[in-house]
C-alpha cells in the first residue's frame, strides 16, 4: 500500500480517536445511549471520509440477510445499520449501538449466502451482547486500543500494517490485553451467532466453514487475514463450533434464502488475478448448469470487469434467452449497448428493463441518455426530470436537462437548469450567466422567476435562501 494510502488512513484512525476521547467522560459507565452515540460518530467519520461502499443493490442485500437473521435473534437494545467497508481486507466487524460492517473483500471469498449470513449472525451477537462495551467499561485506554485496533485491521488487512497502525497511537501494549478480551466473547458469539443462523433456516456448517476458509487463506499468502486479527482463536472456535454441530445443530439449513448471492458477489470488484479466479470458478460451475441464469449473469459481469465485451454481450444473451424478463439481465445489456454506442439495442433493451424494474434510477437515466441519442429529447427530458431530486450516479442530471430542453428549443429552462448545473459545480459566473438568461423568459411574478432570484442570491451572498413554498417553481414536464 502506497504511503499516501497509509497517511490518508492513520489521519482517519486519528480522527477516530478523537472521536474516542469526546465520549471519555461516559467511559466509566458505558450507557446503551453512549453505546449509540458512540457508533453513530464513529459511523459518520467512515461515511465521511469515504470508506463505506455505496452500491445500493449490494447495501439492500447485506441489509436484507442481516436483517433476516436478526428478526430471529435476541431481543436488541438498539437498531441495527449493515454497511459494506470499502476495503479487500477479508474482514467484518461490529461497533458500539448496532452498526455491522462487512468488508467487501469478505464477500468476495465466501462461497454462499449462508456463509455471509453466519459472519453477520456472529457480528449481531457481539453487538447483542454489548462486548465493546464491556471492554470500554474494563479500560479507557483499551477502549482506543480496540477501536483503532478494529478499524486498523479492517482498513490496512491486518498483519504488519495492522501493528504498525496500532504502534502509530502508541497503544501496541494494549493489543495482547484487548486480544485476551476478544477471546472471551468469540465463544458467546459463536454460541449465539449460531443459533440466530439455524433459527433464521441457514445450514449451521456455514460458520464453521467461513473460518477454514480464513485458515486456507492464512496458508496460501502466508500471512494473517485481517478477520483472524481482530477475531483471534480461530483453532479454538472451530473445534468449539464443531462440537456443537456434532450434538445439537446436526439438520440441515438452506444454502440461500434471500437470494441471488452469485449476482452481488459478481458485483464487488477484484484485481485481474481475482477476476480471472472467477471467470474459471464460474465457467466450471456453467458447464455442470449450463441453463443457471445467475451463473451467466456473475460471469457476463466478470467479463465485462476484464474488459472483455463481447464475452460479456455473449453470456448476457444466452441468459436472456433463457429468461426474457431478467431485469438485471436487460439493463446490463442496455447498460453495454449504450456505452459501446448501439443506441438502437441499448433503447430497446432498457425500456425492457424500465418496465420489469421502473423504480431502478440507474435504468431510468441511462434511457434517458439512450432516448437523447436517438433523438426522441421529450422521451429524454421525461426521464431526466423524474431524477433532479434525487441521488443517481450521475452528477450531473441539470446537465441532461438542459440540454434536453435546449433541444426542444425551450431556452428558459435550458438556461435554467444549466444554471443550476454550474451552481453546483461551483462555477460562479457561469451559473449567473445562465441564471441571468433564464429570467429573460419569465415574467417577474412568475415562480420560476422566484426561484432563479433566490439562486443567483446564493450566489452573490454564499447563503442559501429559503425557499417560499407558495413560489416555488416547478419544473416545465412536457405532457
Amino acid at each position: 500500500m502506497c504511503k499516501i494510502v497509509q497517511k490518508q488512513y492513520f489521519s482517519f484512525i486519528l480522527a477516530l480517536l478523537v472521536v474516542c476521547v469526546t465520549t471519555q467522560s461516559a467511559w466509566s459507565a458505558f450507557t446503551i445511549a453512549d453505546e449509540k452515540k458512540l457508533g453513530k460518530e464513529i459511523y459518520d467519520k467512515l461515511e465521511k471520509n469515504n470508506f463505506l461502499l455505496h452500491d445500493k443493490r449490494l447495501e439492500a442485500y447485506i441489509s436484507k440477510i442481516g436483517n433476516h437473521v436478526l428478526q430471529r435473534s435476541d431481543k436488541a437494545p438498539f437498531d441495527f445499520t449493515f454497511s459494506i467497508f470499502n476495503s479487500s481486507a477479508i474482514n467484518a466487524f461490529a461497533t458500539p449501538g448496532g452498526y455491522v460492517y462487512i468488508n467487501k473483500g469478505l464477500i468476495s471469498v465466501v462461497n454462499n449466502e449462508a456463509q455471509l449470513a453466519g459472519v453477520i449472525a456472529h457480528e449481531i451477537a457481539h453487538a447483542n451482547a454489548r462486548h465493546v462495551a464491556s471492554i470500554i467499561e474494563k479500560s479507557k485506554k483499551l477502549n482506543l486500543a480496540m477501536m483503532a485496533a478494529i478499524i486498523a485491521a479492517a482498513l490496512l488487512g491486518g498483519g504488519g500494517e495492522a501493528t504498525a497502525a496500532i504502534a502509530t497511537f502508541s497503544i501496541a501494549g494494549a493489543t495482547s490485553i484487548s486480544l485476551k478480551y476478544q477471546r472471551e466473547h468469540e465463544e458467546e458469539a459463536d454460541r449465539m451467532g449460531i443459533e440466530y443462523l439455524v433459527k433464521s433456516g441457514y445450514y449451521p456448517a456455514a460458520m464453521v466453514e467461513f473460518l477454514k476458509i480464513m485458515k486456507q487463506y492464512e496458508f496460501i499468502s502466508k500471512s494473517i487475514p485481517s478477520y483472524l486479527f481482530t477475531h483471534p482463536g480461530t483453532d479454538d472456535r472451530i473445534f468449539y463450533l464443531d462440537s456443537l454441530l456434532q450434538t445439537q445443530y446436526r439438520g440441515d439449513g438452506a444454502r440461500d434464502i434471500v437470494g441471488s448471492f452469485v449476482r452481488m458477489q459478481s458485483l464487488i470488484g477484484l484485481d485481474a488475478n481475482g477476476l480471472f479466479n472467477r471467470r474459471k470458478t464460474l465457467t466450471q460451475s456453467l458447464q455442470k448448469n449450463p441453463r443457471n441464469v445467475d451463473l451467466l449473469y456473475a460471469l457476463a459481469m466478470t467479463e465485462e470487469q476484464l474488459g472483455h465485451t463481447r464475452a460479456a454481450v455473449e453470456h448476457l444473451n444466452r441468459g436472456l434467452s433463457i429468461a426474457p424478463r431478467d431485469g438485471d439481465i436487460l439493463k446490463s445489456i442496455g447498460m453495454i449497448s449504450l456505452k459501446t454506442g448501439n443506441v438502437g439495442l441499448a433503447r430497446l433493451r432498457l425500456l425492457e428493463a424500465s418496465r420489469v424494474n421502473p423504480e431502478d434510477d440507474q435504468v431510468t437515466l441511462a434511457l434517458g441518455k439512450a432516448h437523447y441519442a436517438t433523438g426522441d429529447f421529450q422521451s429524454a427530458l421525461n426521464c431526466f426530470l423524474k431524477l433532479q431530486d434525487k441521488t443517481t450516479d450521475d452528477v450531473d442530471i441539470d446537465y441532461h436537462i438542459a440540454m434536453s430542453y435546449g433541444r426542444l428549443n425551450q431556452q428558459g429552462d435550458s438556461h435554467y437548469y444549466f444554471g443550476l448545473h454550474f451552481k453546483k459545480k461551483q462555477k460562479k459566473d457561469s451559473a449567473l450567466f445562465h441564471l441571468q438568461k433564464a429570467l429573460e423568459y419569465f415574467s417577474k411574478e412568475s415562480p420560476k422567476a422566484a426561484s432563479i432570484q433566490e439562486a443567483m442570491t446564493e450566489l452573490s451572498t454564499g447563503k442559501p435562501v429559503k425557499p417560499d413554498k407558495k413560489t416555488e417553481a416547478k419544473p416545465n414536464t412536457p405532457k
